[in-house]
């Protein structure tokens, strides 16, 4: 899978003319790689952590180990950490076929980063590679398909979980430190994002007897997305069903090659259900992908992923779909949840 990714993003290379890439987005070096690197909560600037050279094909990576590197990327490609921006320069311009490019690629900048770049290889000119990257990876690999497909079965597993053990009287934070134990249980220690259940950002608030509770929820298996939200009455122990359901299979029905947000919000338009605050779809693979369907005009195509959201009087209802060459289908495992 990895020799067809970054396969995907040479022929991206070809089609735009750019003969580098350098990459500080964890999804875009995931992709090219296929290293493993170290999670970290937050946001951080952009620096060169992967280099991809259209002329070698070869990938070169910021680190000082090889741990979590794959075997096809030798040990003489690696180059290390420094708090010096110009000394980690330095070492960019001795890697084979990057001084020689005409068009370099970047997925971020800082004006700090543009400067140096732009001393560094003054004959290049600076291009959008991030742009680049998002078409090479939109349409998802048979492979990449079955890891999304993965971590939302284990979401969906750790998710049963925490369903089965709701009971009035417990807070928002006792199901949120459930789930990540079930999750870190189960084998990944990193969510896709900080779960909702009942709020947004969970609290000390006391569940009550039968009322609605959201549960939305999302993790990260190898790098892919699997998120999935359900709606339950506190004290049944089983997701209930309701308008939010049948509203998600209209847009899901609504999702096919060649259709755009409109269609989507048209569906949801037929329902008389408000239209909420936050994107009815977004794409998922390496994390959030586009199109992200606010207004979003993009029109799909077969091997899109996306993460369809419904909701119909404060029940949530998400999981994730494949966009087919005839329609759509809906990316879960067979796990009953309550």
């Amino acid at each position: 899978m990895i020799a067809e990714r970054r396969g995907r993003a040479l022929t991206a290379m070809t089609r735009d003319e750019v003969d580098a890439l350098i990459l500080g987005k964890e999804a875009n070096v995931r992709y090219v790689s296929g290293a493993r690197r170290l999670w970290l909560a937050g946001a951080r600037a952009f620096a060169p952590s992967c280099v991809l050279v259209h002329e070698t094909s070869d990938v070169h990576l910021l680190s000082i180990t090889d741990d979590g590197v794959p075997g096809d990327i030798h040990l003489q490609n690696l180059y290390p950490i420094t708090w010096n921006p110009a000394n980690l320069l330095g070492r960019l311009t001795r890697i084979p076929g990057l001084a020689a490019a005409r068009r370099i690629g970047v997925d971020g900048l800082t004006p700090l980063m543009d400067a140096l770049l732009s001393a560094t290889f003054p004959r290049a000119e600076l291009v959008d590679g991030q742009a680049l990257m998002l078409a090479a990876r939109a349409r998802k690999l048979s492979a990449e398909v079955d890891c999304i497909r993965a971590a939302i079965g284990l979401a969906q597993r750790a998710l049963a979980q925490v369903v089965g053990a709701t009971r009035p009287g417990m807070r928002e934070r006792d199901l949120l430190a459930r789930f990540e134990q079930c999750m870190a249980d189960l084998g990944t220690t990193t969510p896709a994002f900080e779960g909702t259940f009942g709020h947004r950002f969970p609290s000390d608030r006391v569940l009550a007897g039968g009322e609605a509770l959201v549960l939305d929820v999302g993790v990260l298996v190898d790098g892919y997305q699997g998120c999935l939200a359900r709606t339950v009455n506190v004290g049944e122990r089983e997701v209930s069903t309701g308008p939010a359901d049948v509203l998600f299979d209209a847009l899901a029905a609504a999702v096919r090659p060649g259709a755009t947000g409109s269609d989507l919000w048209a569906a949801w338009d037929a329902s008389a259900a408000p239209r909420p605050s936050e994107p009815a779809a977004y794409g998922v693979g390496l994390g959030v992908e586009p199109p992200i369907i606010g207004e979003d005009v993009t029109e799909l195509l077969p091997g899109m992923t996306l993460s369809l959201r419904a909701e119909v009087d404060g029940r949530v209802r998400r999981d994730s779909v494949l966009v087919t060459d005839t329609g759509v289908e809906v990316l879960e495992e067979q796990t009953r949840i309550g």
